[in-house]
């Protein structure tokens, strides 16, 4: 029997398992930790992750982890017993300013900031040029800020250190195997049955992101995850424009990231989508008739349109003088994690003891460090990491029959006050 199961092996379910075994190898147990996943190691959305590393959010909470999470990953080794290689450029934050030449709201987040020992200040439009290079095109009317400690993680790079850290702390990995079955006695897990066979723990660990709420559907669990598609495009570069240093850009004005990729390219994609309308959009009109996880890896999948990479192709002529010149090199579609109210689903279950969750809502590689520790630190009966920022607001049973009852009649109201924005409550 293992001390625990974790099921998914995306970096939030890797990250779990390795803290965890970390944990119980300190304190000479000698039990195990199982991680499963029905492909490989990260094959699903950890896989097409943009990498972006940076701590200034609007949510206090976010960037307090986004914070420690960041430390984390910068000295790996300590937390995983394995180091991984960061590209610490920087980011730069644009956004337009307020009919008086103003962003309060900026302003405001650079002085929460400070109180966590964070740097997100403004910066002159000349000091962004001279950041980046002068294809970047600035307003006057914009608002420039600058993020030194952010920084870009490859995903490939991780996906190699996740196998070695698993190896290097013992957790032990079971890839392309596929729960079939959990098994339940009250209101407890005991075991679950695989195409490679049944596996018998303490503690279950749910890290299956969108396939959640297919999986854990058939004990009766309802787990509001779904999926939001983003298209991701790569632009062919000169290093002799665009350098390989080149900051994140979190162009809030044309609502488009910018990173410069590995081999001399350009990699843009768009933020999730933050209104409760397009929220809803991507839930069916039953909790759990999502768009779930198979989605991911369908083939249609894999590819863009042209009226997509056209999009971007506009979006970016709006921030770089070049594009016009820039050569496509490849394009796919992403995918965000999403809950009704963006926030990540941690710890234990509200109806089953034994059952641990770790779900992202979006950026899981920036913070899966950090949601790995804090969750490892529930199973094992420690508060260390999780106490220095609120992590009982992302139990899941904030999605308790009233909230969602709000929610889903956003979308099967009488009125369909999805399109009266300004009426929801949420």
């Amino acid at each position: 029997m293992y001390h625990t199961v974790v099921i998914g092996g995306g970096c939030l379910g890797a990250a779990t398992a390795i803290s965890l075994q970390r944990k119980l190898n300190e304190i000479g147990r000698g039990e195990k930790v199982c991680l499963l996943d029905k492909a490989v190691l990260c094959a699903a959305e950890s896989s097409r992750h943009s990498g972006i590393v940076r701590s200034a959010n609007a949510d206090p909470d976010a960037s307090v982890m986004a914070s420690i999470s960041s430390n984390m990953w910068k000295n790996l080794e300590k937390h995983w017993g394995k180091n991984m290689e960061i590209d610490p450029f920087g980011a730069i934050w644009i956004a337009k300013k307020n009919s008086d030449g103003e962003n309060p709201a900026w302003n405001d987040l650079s002085e929460r900031m400070k109180k966590i020992d964070l740097i997100f200040e403004e910066i002159s439009p000349e000091s962004a040029v001279e950041k980046c290079g002068d294809t970047l095109i600035i307003d006057k009317d914009e608002s420039y800020y600058y993020e030194p400690d952010a920084f870009q993680l490859d995903p490939s790079i991780l996906r190699s250190v996740l196998y070695d850290a698993i190896d290097e702390n013992g957790v032990e990995l079971f890839e392309k195997t596929e729960v079939d079955a959990i098994i339940t006695d009250g209101n407890k897990i005991i075991s679950c049955t695989t195409n490679n066979g049944k596996f018998d723990a303490k503690n279950f660990v749910n890290a299956t992101g969108a396939w959640s709420a297919q999986l854990f559907s058939k004990i009766g669990l309802k787990i509001p995850v779904t999926i939001e598609p983003v298209s991701v495009v790569n632009w062919m570069e000169s290093p002799r424009q665009i350098k390989y240093e080149y900051p994140i850009i979190a162009d809030y004005t044309n609502l488009c990231y910018f990173r410069s990729w590995r081999g001399n390219k350009m990699h843009a994609h768009q933020p999730r989508k933050r209104s409760v309308y397009e929220i809803a959009k991507n839930f069916l009109n039953d909790l759990c008739a999502v768009n779930g996880g198979e989605y991911l890896n369908e083939p249609m999948n894999q590819s863009l349109a042209y009226n997509q990479i056209k999009n971007y192709e506009d979006i970016s002529k709006k921030r770089f003088s070049n594009i016009d010149k820039t050569v496509y090199a490849s394009g796919y579609r992403s995918f965000f994690d999403i809950t009704p109210d963006l926030r990540f689903i941690l710890g234990k279950d509200s109806k089953i003891n034994n059952l641990f969750h770790n779900l992202g809502s979006g950026q899981a590689m920036k913070y899966s460090p950090v949601l790995g520790e804090s969750v490892a630190e529930e199973i094992i009966g420690e508060k260390k990491i999780s106490k220095m920022f609120d992590y009982s607001k992302f139990n899941i049973d904030r999605f308790g029959e009233d909230y969602m009852q709000k929610f889903w009649n956003l979308v099967n109201g009488e009125e369909n006050t999805l399109h009266r924005q300004g009426k929801n409550t949420l």
